[in-house]
């Protein structure tokens, strides 16, 4: 039954990390989308945790991790929702449509309840974002590759 505890804790914590992601400005630096995530991730997983009679400590860094990779991936995602919807590099700050945060959330609600019923839909979501970030940080990384000037 532990295993499944475990489960449901990181799909409550990445859906508590992937609505503080998507509601926090897009101009926060990811540290602080972590510092915001961070504790709502903990406390859900540790809550799960806890309702099992299972060992709480398990919670801080499974909660800290799955929050606060969510947070960084939802408020990665809809910043540059916002850019594109903008339409140019001028407007870095602003905020993403109402419809993109209601996706990530209605996306959050899903992680949550699926966790919930089939407790390893978890993993696949924390493999899956975790995906998403690595191949974000590629194209971040191929979009100015030919911009370095050379002294």
């Amino acid at each position: 039954m532990e295993f499944d505890a475990i489960c449901q804790g990181i799909g409550l914590a990445l859906a508590a990390g992937l609505i503080i992601g998507a509601v926090v400005p897009p101009v926060m630096p990811g540290w602080g989308a972590i510092a915001a995530a961070a504790p709502l991730g903990i406390i859900a997983c540790g809550a799960v945790l806890d309702g099992e009679d299972e060992a709480v400590w398990p919670a801080v860094p499974l909660g800290l991790i799955a929050a606060g990779l969510a947070a960084l991936v939802a408020r990665d995602v809809s910043a540059g929702a916002a850019r594109r919807e903008r339409g140019s590099a001028e407007r870095v700050g602003a905020q993403p449509s109402s419809g993109v945060t209601a996706i990530i959330v209605l996306a959050a609600v899903a992680v949550a309840a699926l966790s919930l019923v089939v407790p390893p839909v978890s993993l696949v979501v924390l493999v899956a974002l975790v995906w998403l970030w690595l191949a974000r940080r590629r194209q971040a990384e191929r979009k100015h590759e030919g911009l370095r000037v050379l002294r």
